[in-house]
């Protein structure tokens, strides 16, 4: 029963650093500037206009993603349409960094201060969630309840 307890889900918000904030807010400005700028032009329409989006995209989903811990598994959400599923007993360790680049292409980092969570053999992904503390302590805790 107690087991039961500690298994909870429990959801994790993404932390937003004021630096991440300093680049969005001035490189969105810059895109829709030379957006409107060169409107109705076919350049603007075919190449400018899509790669704005994508640019906008990868820049602001990282705000909308979380981190939760379900019974058996780490769910990470990554912004708007990414996911991914990590058990538990496929985890290898998890730490706290600070830095201003991640190891991973894809990841949840809106902050200087991220945790890198290293599962399978060589697959690594980063986080920045407001308790990172938090999140390393039961990610450990859940990883070594299910090996046990």
């Amino acid at each position: 029963m107690h087991k039961e307890i500690d298994m909870e889900n429990k959801k994790f918000k993404p932390l937003v650093d004021r630096l991440y904030l300093w680049i969005i807010i001035p490189t969105a400005a810059i895109l829709a500037a030379t957006t409107v700028l060169g409107a109705f032009h076919y350049v603007t329409l075919f190449f400018i206009i899509p790669v704005d989006l994508l640019v906008l995209y990868f820049l602001i989903s990282p705000a909308f993603g979380y981190v939760e811990l379900r019974k058996e598994t780490l769910i990470i959400k990554y912004g708007f349409f990414l996911k991914k599923e990590i058990p538990y007993n496929k985890i290898r360790k998890a730490e706290k960094d600070r830095k201003f680049y991640s190891e991973s292409m894809t990841s949840l980092k809106c902050a200087l201060e991220h945790v890198n969570i290293k599962y399978n053999k060589y697959d690594v992904t980063t986080v920045s969630v407001i308790g990172n503390d938090d999140l390393v302590f039961e990610l450990e805790k859940r990883r070594f309840d299910k090996t046990a």
